[in-house]
């Protein structure tokens, strides 16, 4: 069940976005390989893998939680932070309830002293500094603490894309069994009897709203699941 949060006022926002898109310094504890990706080749990645990769956030350091990144955003603090070039208009997109559900919520903007008094009770991971040269209020940002390093998606309220003609990769949906000629479930793709017959776009992509950013009216339009396909 849900945690009931209670009512979402004017200035707030019952969406959160994990932007894959976003300019700014990568941890040097991210991978390489998912450093050089581009916005639109992440979101790839989690739709086909139906998972976020979780890392500990730059201002804890390498040793810290891993967490999933999400900013809470009305539709004009998404134009705006799209506008100001601080994130590209890709990501994924769930709501405070959810978020809560599975153990994240706001994160705390503190000053730097308890900021500091967080972190020696392990607990960098829900707060950031506001001080000179850490200004990131904008960012409205909550978190949600991933031990494991990966946060598996179930539902999504939406998926944000930059362009309503972007489709994701296509996946292998159904297999069969070439001794029997049986349809065979996909935790048996690795058996060498075992042949893809269909490809589809991912399950999220198929069963998930997209929402389509335009630059021109600076909001997104909104596509119902399965219309993108």
């Amino acid at each position: 069940m849900l945690t009931e949060l209670g009512f979402v006022g004017p200035a707030q926002s019952d969406h959160l976005y994990h932007f894959t898109a976003r300019n700014g310094v990568f941890a040097n504890w991210v991978p390489a390989e998912i450093q050089k990706m581009s916005g639109p080749a992440r979101l790839n990645a989690i739709l086909r893998d139906e998972q976020v990769r979780a890392f500990p956030p730059f201002s804890v350091g390498e040793a810290g939680m891993p967490c999933v990144c999400l900013s809470e955003s009305t539709p004009e603090q998404l134009a705006y932070l799209i506008a100001m070039m601080m994130f590209g208009p890709w990501g994924i997109v769930t709501n405070r309830a959810h978020a809560n559900s599975r153990g994240g919520g706001a994160v705390a903007y503190v000053p730097g002293p308890v900021f500091d008094t967080f972190r020696r009770h392990d607990l960098g991971h829900w707060a950031m500094r506001t001080e000179a040269g850490s200004t990131w209020l904008h960012e409205r940002e909550w978190r949600i603490p991933c031990r494991s390093g990966r946060y598996e998606i179930g539902v999504l309220d939406a998926i944000l894309v930059g362009n309503a003609a972007w489709r994701p990769s296509k996946v292998v949906t159904e297999w069969v069994n070439v001794d029997t000629g049986l349809p065979v479930e996909a935790d048996q793709a690795e058996n060498p009897h075992v042949v893809p017959t269909r490809e589809d776009y991912p399950r999220l992509w198929r069963e998930t709203p997209v929402w389509a950013w335009d630059r021109a009216a600076g909001q997104v339009v909104k596509y119902e699941p399965g219309e993108l396909c």
